[in-house]
């Protein structure tokens, strides 16, 4: 009988560090997938040097998708205060765009880009997290 404990046991361990391994892979999916669409900007910022482009219009809009789409699905994961910095951010690019302001433009892309890497550092999967 003793060995059924030991059985419920490692199949309920198992599955808390498979539901902590997904949990960091879309954590890391999400971050990175921000972090790609802001070097997006920059090179778009790079070729055209202004901020008043269909494409570079495109592409903050493109950043604001994805992230509102990953941060609906990262409030159920992580505390919503530790990632609304982010969006914080994501809506001041917009209000660059439409004043044309370059220079507050690459300071909020460079603080999104600060914030995800920050996170990622300290969301990814571990023992501590896992136990």
């Amino acid at each position: 009988m003793k060995i059924f404990h030991y059985i419920n046991f490692s199949l309920i361990f198992l599955f808390l560090v498979a539901i902590c391994v997904i949990e960091d892979v879309y954590v890391n999916k999400s971050l990175t997938q921000t972090q790609y669409d802001c070097l997006q900007l920059e090179k778009q910022l790079e070729y055209d040097e202004s901020l008043l482009t269909m494409q570079m219009s495109l592409l903050v809009d493109n950043l604001q998708y994805h992230w509102d789409n990953n941060e609906s699905d990262l409030c159920y994961m992580v505390n919503h205060k530790s990632i609304q910095e982010i969006g914080t951010e994501i809506a001041k690019i917009k209000s660059y765009v439409a004043s044309n302001d370059v220079d507050a433009f690459k300071v909020s892309i460079e603080t999104i880009k600060y914030y995800c890497k920050a996170y990622l550092h300290f969301m990814g999967a571990s023992g501590h997290n896992i136990l």
